[in-house]
């Protein structure tokens, strides 16, 4: 037993120093956070040393330390001293020249200074020397900022060319984004679930809707799903930078092939008013509000109490003696009016309501003709509904909505292959009569209703991000998405 134990004694001991010569100098390397202590973090390597980071490497933009006892992190082997192995995560802008091509090497992170800006990019200063970044690798994908807005800060960067010893330094920030966005990504896998309710930033306001950065990852929030108002446009509602709270629709987490495509609503994590319409007094039958006109018709006003609930008052519920023809002759959009509640309907989230007093206490609300209610449950730009394929013609096909209308979705919107007569065969074979089809109400005028499909929405965002347009002075001319949500079909 003796010899046995002397013989793991020096397997052991063999072990460690072979754990101690595979970790050299410039080398990236994986540990866990053993402890945290008023200067350093101590990294377990699983070799005889601790791993040392100073502390001050480790906060954010808040001064707040970014790792916890028990996490994995990675750094990048800086030498060997008495207390243990030298890690660090980045080099500082203080280091020395020589230590630049040092991190190329190892593609280690260095810290520089942005001075100017310079043609094609900015100037940075690195250590003793000066570097080249790219206006492309200053930022994340599809990020908008106006030069001068970098001049002056502090970023991490990659080496991607040193040459010429060190006369020559490309410099780019966004590889060092990308890499933190793919290890945020990785725990989102891990950890986001559909109906999971979160909060986000909002980084991109499109007209369809709005994107919303959940940490590592961009999610699309439907202008459909803004609110509980009707008829929303994205800039009513969120404002760039502005942090919301969303509830997860859907994850698609993409492959090789295609990017990750997450829906978000910002209206599901709020409570729907309707849900409590029954059980609140505030909404009983000859219960008083106060609300706003928000569209006037033929047979009525549409007021709204509260965002996402609407009643209609009928034209022969205005509160005057006289005989009225026309809302017009007595209310206009926006006036604020006291309202009395005459029927609630929550099945067909309706209120039918009265200007003041009822004119008839004990009559009851009247009743709406065919076309009445197909006003009332008149579409707007930026819902999602299922319809149904009522006609092909060779210029689209007419869908049936569930409120009673028809729309078009236009050959140019039905994601068919092909071109002339081979691209009207193959509507005509991709949407036979009484298909149901899910559309997007891409814009109404009066009695015309265009349609398209959520996937032809999906594709306009990546042209969004993807084919911005800019002149060698920056400005922005805007992107093919922009220049398309202008044309009517």
């Amino acid at each position: 037993m003796t010899q046995d134990n002397n013989d793991f004694a020096r397997l052991f001991e063999a072990g460690l120093d072979s754990l101690k010569t595979t970790i050299r100098t410039g080398e990236k390397v994986k540990g866990k956070v053993a402890m945290i202590g008023q200067n350093t973090v101590f990294v377990n390597l699983g070799a005889r040393a601790d791993g040392l980071i100073d502390k001050k490497d480790l906060l954010d933009a808040d001064g707040k330390l970014t790792v916890k006892e028990g996490d994995v992190i990675e750094a990048f082997c800086m030498g060997w001293t008495d207390e243990g192995i030298k890690l660090a995560v980045k080099m500082s802008s203080d280091m020395a020249d020589s230590s630049i091509a040092d991190a190329y090497n190892a593609g280690m992170p260095i810290e520089g200074k942005v001075t100017g800006e310079r043609k094609g990019g900015f100037t940075v200063q690195v250590a003793n020397a000066e570097a080249f970044c790219p206006f492309s690798q200053m930022d994340g994908r599809g990020v908008k900022k106006e030069p001068v807005e970098y001049i002056g800060e502090k970023f991490s960067f990659l080496i991607t060319e040193y040459s010429e010893e060190g006369r020559n330094i490309v410099l780019s920030r966004r590889r060092i984004l990308e890499q933190e966005a793919a290890k945020q990504l990785a725990k989102l896998k891990d950890s986001l679930q559909v109906g999971d309710i979160v909060n986000g930033v909002v980084t991109r306001i499109m007209p369809f809707g709005a994107f919303v950065d959940l940490g590592g990852v961009e999610g699309m929030v439907h202008v459909s799903e803004l609110g509980w108002t009707r008829g929303l446009k994205p800039e009513e509602v969120v404002q760039e930078g502005q942090t919301v709270q969303v509830k997860v629709l859907d994850l698609d987490w993409g492959d090789d092939s295609k990017r990750e495509r997450i829906s978000l609503s910002v209206k599901q994590a709020e409570v729907d008013p309707w849900e409590r319409i029954l059980t609140d007094e505030a909404y009983a039958v000859g219960a008083r509000r106060r609300g706003k006109v928000a569209r006037l018709a033929d047979f009525g006003a549409f007021i709204t109490l509260e965002p996402g609930v609407d009643g209609l008052a009928h034209v022969s519920q205005l509160g005057v003696e006289q005989h009225v023809k026309h809302p017009s002759e007595v209310l206009a959009e926006g006036d604020e009016v006291d309202v009395t509640i005459l029927a609630v309907d929550p099945d067909r989230r309706r209120l039918a309501l009265c200007i003041g007093e009822p004119k008839v206490k004990e009559e009851k609300p009247a009743e709406l003709t065919l076309e009445q209610e197909l006003e009332v449950a008149k579409v707007s730009a930026g819902e999602i509904l299922e319809g149904e394929v009522e006609s092909v013609k060779p210029f689209g096909v007419f869908i049936a909505l569930p409120n009673g209308q028809t729309g078009l979705l236009h050959i140019s919107q039905a994601n068919v292959d092909g071109s002339g007569n081979m691209q009207v065969r193959a509507l005509y074979k991709a949407y036979p009569p009484r298909r149901k089809v899910e559309v997007v109400i891409r814009e109404v005028d009066g009695n015309r209703i265009s349609l398209t499909l959520p996937e032809i929405l999906e594709q306009e965002r990546e042209q969004d991000t993807d084919m911005n347009v800019k002149d060698s002075a920056g400005k922005n001319f805007g992107s093919l998405g922009d220049l398309f949500s202008q044309i009517k079909l």
